[in-house]
């Protein structure tokens, strides 16, 4: 009888060991099946979460459109095409420039279209597709005072204007030291401020500057290259791939999308479409 014991002791022992080695096996799977893949988190919601500054035309601002608010420009036109080619819609949430990467990082938008240039800094929290456009910098100044600015060095006897986190804001603050320079959330607040006297000059994108000089009167771009060597380029940001998610097969959809309109040369017909609709 207790030899009977032993025996059906070391077979209850053996299942249990075999068990718990199947658990273990299984739990493993699970360990690798947990990462999350972006692109098909996206395609599972059916839409495309898309952050935006919707103040700087004509990358991306507001427009009547048949009686109704919309936000329309060069970058809403990027994102309906890599939503088109994911097959999914596109919802857009329009914040402050500054607080876009906080909110991709939170998961609360899945990419950043905002005439973003994909610098070093921003590089080290989060992730870029291709370029798919590039712009060059100008001042923006008074009219009869195109030639104020002739070098980096007449901007530090300046009051200068810049948007908050824009590569044109960290040109001034930090290559140039210009600590005191004012920055401002919003475009058409720098160009009130201007044109009132409370600063000198603007420095921004000259596709921004193009369509905003047009809106204010009494104001020009100047006559200097200063901020050029720091050109604008727009790229989508994208939250940095970690060990529970995986943004790989998203960042190659969208260079996929980019491809395609730079192969079929859509991209400066887009920018073009964007300029006359930002100065209707």
């Amino acid at each position: 009888m207790k030899g009977l014991k032993k025996i059906l002791g070391l077979t209850l022992a053996a299942m249990m060991t075999m068990s718990l080695v199947g658990c273990s096996s299984g739990g493993d799977k699970g360990d690798k099946t947990e990462v999350a893949d972006k692109l098909q988190q996206i395609k599972d919601a059916g839409v495309l979460v898309v952050g935006t500054s919707a103040d700087y035309a004509p990358y991306e601002f507001h427009k009547k459109v048949d009686g109704e608010d919309k936000i329309v420009g060069f970058d809403i036109t990027m994102a309906e095409e890599i939503a088109k080619d994911l097959d999914v819609k596109v919802e857009y949430k329009d914040m402050d420039f500054d607080g876009l990467l906080g909110a991709l990082d939170a998961g609360k938008v899945d990419i950043v279209l905002s005439g973003m240039t994909p610098n070093e800094e921003r590089k080290k929290s989060v992730d870029f597709s291709e370029l798919f456009y590039e712009d060059s910098n100008v001042c923006i100044v008074k009219k009869g005072k195109e030639d104020m600015v002739k070098s980096a060095d007449d901007l530090k006897n300046l009051k200068v204007g810049v948007q908050s986190g824009t590569t044109q804001a960290d040109y001034v603050t930090n290559t140039l030291g210009m600590t005191s320079a004012k920055q401002l959330k919003r475009i058409p607040d720098l160009m009130m401020d201007l044109k009132n006297g409370n600063i000198d000059v603007i420095v921004t994108g000259k596709n921004v500057a193009n369509i905003n000089i047009g809106q204010y009167d009494g104001l020009s771009i100047g006559k200097t290259t200063v901020g050029q060597e720091v050109a604008e380029s727009t790229a989508a940001a994208i939250k940095k791939s970690t060990d529970d998610f995986d943004n790989t097969s998203l960042v190659k959809s969208i260079n996929k999308t980019i491809k395609r309109l730079k192969d079929e040369k859509k991209m400066d017909g887009y920018m073009q479409d964007a300029l006359k609709l930002a100065e209707k």
